[in-house]
C-alpha cells in the first residue's frame, strides 16, 4: 500500500513524525512518501503571540539551531536523546521529505506518487477537489480537538480558553470543508492547566499517531475502517485567535509555550549549548535571552 504523510516542516510535526514512522514501518508492505509545509501566513508576520510561535517551532529549531542527530557510532542515543532530526528520520525510515510551497506542488507530488492513502497530520493546505478523489482509501485527518465544537485552527488554545476538562483528538476522512468529513476515531487527553497549549496540542497529535497506524493496519489486512457522519456544525470552524482571545488566554495564568517544556524537547534532539530559556510575563520563553545567546 502506497502511503503519503503530509506534515509539516516545524518543531512539534518533527516530534510527531519521529512517534509516526516507527509505527507505520512496523505494519510491513507499505511505501511511503513525505509532504512537509512550509508556508507562512499574512497574520504569523503581525500578531506578537503568531510571531513568536513562529520563531519557536520553525525559525529556531530549524534555520538557527539546525537539528542534528546526536548519535554513537554503535548507532544508539546518548542519555536522554531520543528525537531523530529531519535527515536523520529520512536515512533511519528510507524516505525523502519533500517541502512544498503551494498547492499546486502538493497536487505534482501526490499525483506522481499515485498513493492509496494520504495520512494529513498538522498539513497547511487544504486538499483539491483533484486529490480528495485520487487515494482509493481516501485522505485521512488528525484534529487535536472535538468536533464539530473545536473545528478549525487552534483548538488546544480554544479548548483550554473554554475551560475544557479535557482537548479531544478525532480522526477523520477529509471532505470538502474544514474538519467536517466522517469521523473514524475520537479521544481525548485530560487538560492540566499548569501545562502549555503547546504541550496539550502535542498529546492528542500523539494519540492521533495511534489511530492512524491502526487505520493503515487495517487497511493493508483488506479490514473495513468503520466511520460515522459528523452532526452538522453550530458555527464556522476557527481561525487564528484574536489579540482579545490572546490576552484573555494569558489573564487566566494559561500559557502558549512554557520555556521548561521548550528545552526539554531540544535536549531530546541533543541540542544543550547556547540554550537559555525563562518564562517572560506572557508566558512565552523569553526570546530576548535566546537571541543572545544564539548571536543574534
Amino acid at each position: 500500500m502506497r502511503v503519503a504523510i503530509c506534515s509539516k516542516r516545524d518543531l512539534t510535526s518533527l516530534i510527531i513524525l519521529n512517534d509516526l514512522l516507527p509505527r507505520l514501518a512496523g505494519i510491513g508492505g507499505c511505501q511511503f512518501a513525505l509532504l512537509l509545509a512550509v508556508r507562512t501566513r499574512a497574520v504569523e508576520t503581525q500578531v506578537p503571540e503568531l510571531i513568536r510561535t513562529k520563531f519557536l517551532e520553525r525559525d529556531l529549531p530549524f534555520d538557527r539551531l539546525c537539528l542534528h542527530r546526536p548519535r554513537r557510532p554503535d548507532g544508539r542515543s546518548k542519555g536522554g536523546v531520543d528525537l531523530l532530526d529531519l535527515p536523520g528520520l529520512e536515512q533511519a525510515f528510507g524516505i525523502t521529505a519533500h517541502m512544498v510551497h503551494s498547492s499546486a506542488e502538493v497536487d505534482s507530488r501526490l499525483i506522481a506518487f499515485q498513493p492509496d492513502l494520504v495520512l494529513s497530520v498538522r498539513f497547511s493546505f487544504l486538499f483539491r477537489e483533484l486529490i480528495r478523489s485520487l487515494p482509493r482509501h481516501g485522505i485521512v485527518n488528525v484534529h487535536p480537538g472535538r468536533v464539530p465544537d473545536y473545528a478549525g485552527l487552534y483548538p488546544h488554545f480554544f479548548s483550554m480558553l473554554a475551560g475544557e476538562e479535557a482537548l479531544g483528538c478525532t480522526v477523520h476522512f477529509v471532505d470538502s470543508s474544514i474538519d467536517s468529513g466522517a469521523i473514524i476515531a475520537t479521544g481525548e487527553v485530560p487538560i492540566d492547566r499548569r501545562r502549555s497549549a503547546f504541550a496539550h496540542n502535542l498529546d492528542s497529535h500523539l494519540l492521533g499517531n495511534r489511530f492512524l497506524a491502526e487505520i493503515a493496519g487495517r487497511l493493508t489486512r483488506n479490514e473495513e475502517v468503520p466511520s460515522w457522519p459528523q452532526q452538522a456544525p453550530a458555527t464556522r470552524p476557527n481561525t487564528y485567535p484574536t489579540r482579545g482571545e490572546f490576552d484573555r488566554f494569558r489573564e487566566a495564568g494559561l500559557s502558549l509555550i512554557h520555556a521548561e517544556e521548550y528545552t526539554k524537547i531540544l535536549r531530546r534532539f541533543g541540542i544543550e549549548d547556547g540554550i537559555s530559556l525563562s518564562d517572560d510575563a506572557t508566558g512565552f520563553p523569553d526570546l530576548t535571552g535566546t537571541n543572545r545567546a544564539m548571536g543574534g
